[in-house]
């Protein structure tokens, strides 16, 4: 059938741990979302983090405010990997852990 052959599991091939990691550190770059194949979500939220970053050099009280939008929107990715409810693009759920076994 190829390698584009699509099996009926709901767990995706990407690592958990690997998500976790990503989304820790660089959250808000959405590099955690593109590892998922989210490539628009993860560009929107690199785009509003670089937004933020503007909006913080010209006015600090609405630069705060917009790094706090996306630090909620951080947080709600990093509990849903962390509880092993986040999907990626296929909507299989990251849940799987291929680093520790």
């Amino acid at each position: 059938m190829g390698k584009f052959y699509e099996t009926d599991d709901k767990v995706s091939k990407k690592d958990w741990l690997t998500s976790l990691v990503l989304c820790w550190f660089v959250g808000f770059l959405g590099i955690h979302r593109m590892y998922a194949g989210k490539i628009g979500s993860g560009f929107l939220m690199l785009y509003m983090t670089i937004a933020a970053a503007c909006i913080l050099a010209i006015h600090t009280y609405c630069g705060i405010i917009a790094f706090v939008v996306i630090g909620a929107f951080v947080l709600n990715d990093f509990l849903n990997i962390l509880l092993k409810c986040f999907k990626d693009a296929h909507g299989k759920e990251i849940s799987g852990d291929t680093v520790i076994k």
